[in-house]
């Protein structure tokens, strides 16, 4: 039987590397990386995130630079606006989400994965952009969101992690 291919948003922090070895094992996975840079990366941070990809044992890892992108679409517009949640806090952080998903949504499509998967918890509105841009653009995909649907604290997570090696 063919292993579900499964492409997720991919930080390198402590939820997504435990997407990656959950997806692996729990669903007998191949896991696609995809990391998203809207301008909050340096070089060698994207190669960090790489090599962690790597070392969990994703099967390909994807660097994706949306910084123009982000700006284009998003940053300008919201800027030229002065558009603002509550008269504070610029809506760009939700753009670039939704920017985010796009992007891993696009390399779910060109590798014909089964899934789908991002770390968000059920805590906050990332969840909310993920999930809405991965069933509009990926109809009849599976959408995979471990940290939410297993509620783990953050110290399960690292246990899960230290039982795994990592």
């Amino acid at each position: 039987m063919k292993k579900p291919k499964i492409v997720l948003a991919f930080s390198g922090g402590l939820d997504t590397t435990f997407c990656v070895l959950w997806l692996k094992k729990e669903r007998n996975a191949d896991v696609i990386t995809a990391t998203v840079d809207t301008g909050g990366f340096s070089a060698g941070e994207l190669a960090v995130i790489a090599a962690r990809s790597k070392a969990l044992g994703a099967v390909k890892h994807y660097a994706l630079d949306g910084r123009a992108e982000v700006f284009s679409r998003f940053a300008v517009p919201l800027i030229q606006g002065n558009i603002l949640r509550g008269r504070v806090y610029p809506l760009s952080v939700a753009a670039e989400r939704v920017l985010q998903a796009e992007l891993v949504a696009r390399v779910a499509k060109e590798v014909k994965a089964d899934g789908v998967c991002h770390g968000s918890t059920g805590a906050g509105n990332d969840q909310v952009r993920f999930d809405a841009v991965f069933q509009v653009l990926l109809p009849g995909v599976k959408v995979h969101t471990p940290i939410r649907d297993l509620g783990l604290s953050r110290q399960q997570e690292t246990d899960y992690l230290a039982k795994e090696g990592v």
